[in-house]
């Protein structure tokens, strides 16, 4: 009995060992997963040419594997409005997608889709805007060491057409 339950021991340590092997190298199954590897660290938003450590900002790092990320991010609206909010973006290997939750301090909670455009990746996520639906997709494009574009952009034809709502520019600093 007692070699039956070492044997079962040993059988289910070894499962457990070979799925979490199984489980962290599928995070980088496709080049794709390797996209944001330029992600971690504090990113503020460059506003006219200069870095404004007042405005937005989001600070990422690295989740539960390589290619997943836990983001912090205060959203400065304007003078009077300032938004703190968490989110996670992760490669899903089954999907073989990008994928994004948001969650605001207000309680918004939105779940975005990631879809390949060109070379960069976007995610996407439906909203009823007056009672239309409008399609929206965001992208943080690196377009140099340590700076990006994040920009914002709406469909009300279901994706034929898009219109910018908004481009950033945003550089990262060392803390």
């Amino acid at each position: 009995m007692l070699r039956t339950l070492a044997l079962t021991a040993c059988m289910l340590l070894a499962t457990t060992d070979l799925a979490a092997q199984a489980e962290e190298g599928s995070s980088q199954s496709s080049p794709d997963a390797a996209y944001y590897d330029f992600w971690p660290g504090t990113w503020y938003r460059i506003v006219d040419g200069v870095v404004d450590t007042t405005s937005t900002r989001f600070h990422v790092v690295r989740s539960v594997h390589r290619a997943a990320f836990e983001e912090t991010w205060r959203l400065v609206i304007d003078s009077a409005t300032t938004i703190n909010a968490r989110a996670l973006r992760a490669w899903d290997p089954g999907s073989e997608r990008w994928q994004y939750v948001w969650i605001s301090a207000g309680g918004l909670f939105q779940i975005w889709e990631g879809r390949k455009v060109g070379e960069d990746w976007y995610i996407y996520h439906e909203f009823e805007i007056e009672g239309e639906r409008v399609l929206s997709r965001q992208a943080w494009i690196p377009v140099g060491p340590d700076r990006l574009v994040r920009i914002s952009e709406h469909s009300s034809d279901g994706g034929q057409t898009w219109h910018v709502r908004f481009r950033e520019e945003y550089a990262r600093i060392s803390n």
